[in-house]
């Protein structure tokens, strides 16, 4: 019985593995605009270079300036105010399977005998105030675009979103419709348009996510880019007295 429940959990862990990957996503922590890299409510530390691309825009669609600040173990996002959306880059390297099963961060071609390698790239989209309709994408190669604006939802409202790979629909992409929450769970897939329907989940921040990932078989470095894109937003949060 207790073999029974070692080799149960063991194909648990890895289903888990194989299904999920690490996201990234902005949230407000100690009072900054952070961007957080993790799967579930598992946050980890990364180094700051890793983050390449921060963008903010205003409500109306306007560019504003924003930059990134390395904090430690993480980074911060430093933007005007009046900044309603931002997109984030993370640029994870390679992922490189040893010849004994363990991982490590370099490429596949640095490792003898390597059984795979991935060089993985993330990607966030997200909202913290409202945007007055649709906000237009960000152009990151994967994005997950709501098509209305997300800041006056609730919890159990239906909310629209169209899934973009380099630009142009994704289909067939099943959706972590609560990716801190609830990461075991995939929601609805995205028909021909990339479009899906999701439920709001929460009550303040809300993390939906999605993977995608393309093989690459003349690159000695890798045996496919493996992309993971979230849209993160902040519903209209009011603190009950």
């Amino acid at each position: 019985m207790k073999l029974m429940r070692l080799l149960a959990a063991a194909a648990a862990l890895g289903a888990a593995t194989a299904a999920h990957a690490h996201g990234v996503w902005l949230a407000d922590r100690a009072g900054a605009l952070t961007v957080v890299y993790g799967v579930g409510p598992q946050d980890e530390a990364y180094r700051p270079d890793k983050v390449t691309r921060i963008e903010a825009r205003a409500a109306d669609g306007t560019p504003l300036a924003a930059k990134l600040a390395a904090n430690g173990r993480n980074v911060i996002v430093e933007a005007p105010r009046e900044a309603a959306s931002f997109a984030t880059t993370l640029d994870n390297g390679f992922w490189t399977k040893g010849p004994d099963g363990k991982f490590r961060n370099v490429r596949k071609s640095e490792v003898p005998d390597a059984q795979s390698a991935s060089h993985t790239v993330k990607f966030n989209t997200h909202v913290r105030a409202s945007t007055g309709g649709a906000p237009k994408p960000f152009g990151l190669t994967l994005e997950i675009v709501p098509l209305v604006d997300v800041h006056p939802l609730t919890p159990g409202d239906e909310l629209p979103v169209q899934v973009l790979f380099e630009g142009k629909p994704l289909k067939g992409a099943a959706l972590f419709v609560d990716y801190v929450n609830d990461a075991n769970t995939r929601g609805a897939k995205t028909d021909a348009d990339g479009k899906a329907t999701l439920k709001v989940r929460n009550d303040g921040l809300n993390v939906i996510g999605v993977a995608f990932s393309q093989p690459t078989p003349d690159d000695k470095d890798a045996d496919k880019i493996g992309y993971f894109a979230t849209l993160s937003f902040v519903t209209a949060f009011v603190e009950n007295d």
